[in-house]
């Protein structure tokens, strides 16, 4: 299991900016993740998020909580057998689940048929990771651009300026992915 404080900003983009971006920079990585989120009303009333990420045929349990600037990020590599028990609700055992016993959770009590599929185009810089996202949900699509940073000072200067160039702005983060997700079910009722 690894932790780590996952600090990023932002934007909802359009199609054409996202090709556009695309064509401009070398992309150092591309690939396509699912996300099978794993929701609760007791995770949504904390802000936390659970999430199973396939990428590569490899399997990573995630739990998001959130801190005064960022995510505490728990990560757990789990194996496929272990993803196909979660989403159908049976018993796991493990360190992500037992940090969610304190609120009388388990592997079997989360609503599991949600997911949602991004085609990851990843930028290296010199203050973090850019990452242009084009997310496919619910029958949905949108375009993401997100800045992973270490240093907040100097990584939110940085996407302020790389998104000048674009003739964007920046006010808050975007909504997030399983925040869009949840509200297109909503819509769809």
């Amino acid at each position: 299991m690894e932790e780590n404080l996952e600090i990023e900003f932002k934007i909802l983009i359009t199609k054409n900016i996202y090709e556009q971006i695309i064509s401009d920079y070398k992309i150092t990585s591309s690939y396509q993740q699912t996300n099978y989120y794993l929701m609760h009303p007791i995770l949504s009333k904390l802000k936390y998020t659970l999430r199973i990420r396939q990428k590569n045929n490899q399997y990573e349990l995630t739990l998001k909580q959130p801190q005064i600037r960022g995510n505490l990020e728990t990560n757990l590599i789990i194996d496929k057998k272990t993803k196909d028990k979660i989403i159908k609700h049976e018993l796991i055992t493990n360190e992500i689940f037992d940090l969610l016993k304190p609120y009388q959770l388990d592997s079997t009590m989360f609503i599991t048929d949600h997911f949602l599929t991004t085609t990851r185009n990843e930028i290296n810089t010199e203050y973090g990771l850019i990452c242009i996202d084009y997310n496919q949900y619910n029958d949905l699509e949108d375009y993401e651009l997100e800045y992973e940073i270490t240093n907040y000072t100097l990584g939110k200067q940085y996407f302020l300026d790389f998104i000048k160039k674009y003739n964007l702005t920046y006010n808050t983060n975007c909504s997030s992915k399983i925040t869009r997700l949840i509200k297109s079910l909503n819509n769809n009722k």
